[in-house]
C-alpha cells in the first residue's frame, strides 16, 4: 500500500512539471545581452556541428542567456571567454526543440579572435514550433 501511495505522490508531484514543459516556447526566454554577430555565430556553428554529425535538425534562431562574457585565465594570462545561448531547432515531422549552448572565443595576443567554438550543449528540450 505505501507503495501506491508513493507512486501517487510522484504523478502527482512530477507530472505538471512533465505537463509545463511542453507549453515552453523559444520566445520567452529572455535575453542576458544582445549581440548580432555572436548570436549569427553560433547558428553557424551549430549548423555546421549538426551537418558533420548527421543530424536532422536545422538550427534557426539564437538567445544569448548570459549575461556577460566570462573571462577564463589561466595564471594571470587570458585563455578565452565563454558565453551561453539557448538555441532553437527544427525537425523532420514539424518537431522542434532548445537546448543551451556553450561556446568560447580564443583570445590571441591583444584580442579575441573572430570566431566561436563549439565547447557544450545541455538537454534539449521538446518545445512547440513557433
Amino acid at each position: 500500500m505505501k507503495c501506491v501511495i508513493s507512486s501517487l505522490l510522484a504523478i502527482i508531484f512530477f507530472a505538471p512539471c512533465t505537463l509545463a514543459q511542453n507549453n515552453v516556447q523559444f520566445s520567452d526566454i529572455k535575453a542576458g545581452m544582445h549581440d548580432r554577430w555572436v548570436e549569427r555565430e553560433a547558428l553557424r556553428v551549430a549548423n555546421m556541428r549538426a551537418t558533420n554529425l548527421h543530424w536532422l535538425a536545422e538550427y534557426k534562431r539564437a538567445t544569448i542567456i548570459s549575461h556577460k562574457w566570462r573571462i577564463v585565465t589561466l595564471g594571470d594570462e587570458i585563455v578565452c571567454r565563454v558565453i551561453h545561448i539557448e538555441l532553437y531547432c527544427e525537425k523532420p515531422g514539424e518537431r522542434c526543440e532548445m537546448a543551451d549552448f556553450t561556446f568560447k572565443q580564443k583570445y590571441h595576443g591583444d584580442g579575441y579572435i573572430n570566431k566561436l567554438t563549439f565547447v557544450d550543449a545541455g538537454q534539449f528540450i521538446h518545445i512547440e514550433c513557433e
